[in-house]
């Protein structure tokens, strides 16, 4: 059997571009009118099928779905809606799936083109690597195979917290200043709570339950920063900043920005000494109420451990930078726009935390950019990858005004 020549990746993309114009594959059947033949051949991958087939049509399907199947998190989002395959946005036209996608996002249509675009460009380059190159053996069903299954949101997030069955996680979460301690946090007191001398407590609660959530199988143990003298953990996630975490204290020579200490009922401030020593603080109304925190996410691999650091200015900055990655609803976008910028490398997250009628804001990445996003390479220094700190500035300094 002899296989089809290799088309280049422009053919791919032209072809591409020709299928999602219309109904995409919504109607597999269009395949046969938008995709040329060399294109066709090559995508059976040497499977002897007689053309215009449906038996042809099923493998051609399947092997576009498997494509797509291996974009990110972020760019399958545009690829899907692209080719008909998202019942949220099924429309005829490209056209009004792309403006039904930027009203759900918020957005302007042309920034889902610019994503659409970069997908679409992705996906040629999949459809001709290997992995997607599948052996005739593998598809003599393909006529009632079903395409792929998505990975479901849940392994999406499992996977990027490193939560593999049977993993070990410690949560080393802040603690309260001896000082300022109630009696019962103390283990000599009659109505002792081990808990009370934890700071950060909701988002503690609120990372503990979502990793059981995520993982059932995953092993999680919750320590003070006093209380903690293991190394052996697969992931650590440490909760709360250095003012009032040691263990958090330990990663600061690593890190590209630090947290200028000030005396107890001050900001405790944001610097980041590579973007000439700007200052990034907590912003308030005249009557002291707090308008926003900044939330400051940090993945590091330190000798086969996944470290997450998640925290914050103050205490609403701790629990949106852990809702920002560990959030129902918004976690997979955020995770998938990271996936595109950063990969497998570690990073610094930094983004706006806000509280609306006590309710913690997720930031939602896919739609408001973060304020800085840095990222380094095993062995290299940490560049920046984003930088929309301005924005941030512009609206500190217009409320001094």
């Amino acid at each position: 059997m002899v296989l089809a020549a290799r088309p280049s990746v422009d053919q791919i993309r032209d072809n591409l571009k020709r299928l999602r114009q219309g109904p995409g594959l919504a109607r597999p059947t269009v395949l046969m009118t938008v995709l040329d033949e060399p294109v066709r051949q090559f995508l059976r991958h040497g499977h002897d099928c007689e053309p215009g087939s449906a038996e042809e049509i099923a493998i051609l399907t399947a092997a576009l779905h498997a494509g797509i199947h291996l974009l990110s998190v972020d760019e399958r989002v545009y690829a899907e809606v692209d080719f008909n395959l998202d019942s949220q946005h099924r429309f005829a036209t490209l056209t009004d799936r792309q403006q039904s996608l930027a009203q759900q996002q918020k957005c302007a249509t042309k920034t889902v083109r610019r994503h659409a675009g970069r997908a679409l460009d992705t996906l040629a380059y999949l459809l001709l690597a290997p992995q997607t190159n599948t052996p005739a053996t593998h598809l003599t069903n393909a006529s009632t195979t079903p395409a792929p299954a998505a990975v479901s949101a849940t392994e999406e997030l499992a996977r990027f917290w490193r939560l593999r069955p049977g993993a070990r996680v410690d949560i080393v979460c802040s603690e309260i200043p001896v000082q300022e301690r109630p009696d019962y946090a103390a283990p000599t007191d009659r109505n002792y709570l081990r808990y009370a001398k934890f700071a950060d407590l909701d988002t503690l609660i609120f990372v503990r339950t979502r990793l059981a959530q995520l993982a059932a199988t995953v092993v999680v143990r919750d320590f003070a920063p006093s209380e903690h003298y293991d190394t052996h953990a697969d992931v650590l996630i440490v909760v709360g900043g250095p003012p009032w975490n040691a263990k958090y204290r330990e990663f600061l020579p690593q890190l590209p920005f630090h947290f200028a200490p000030h005396p107890l009922g001050n900001d405790d401030p944001l610097v980041v000494p590579d973007l000439d020593n700007l200052v990034l603080a907590p912003r308030w109304t005249e009557r002291a109420e707090l308008i926003e925190d900044l939330a400051v996410f940090t993945r590091l691999t330190v000798q086969g451990t996944t470290v997450f650091l998640v925290a914050g200015c103050l205490t609403l900055g701790v629990l949106g930078a852990a809702k920002a990655l560990l959030d129902p609803a918004r976690g997979l976008a955020n995770i998938g726009y990271l996936a595109d910028r950063v990969n497998d490398d570690d990073f610094v997250l930094v983004t706006e935390a806000r509280r609306v009628g006590g309710i913690t804001d997720v930031a939602d990445l896919s739609v408001v950019e973060p304020l800085l996003l840095m990222a380094r390479r095993t062995g290299e220094d940490f560049g920046v990858i984003v930088d929309n700190t301005k924005r941030f500035t512009r609206r500190h300094s217009a409320h001094q005004r």
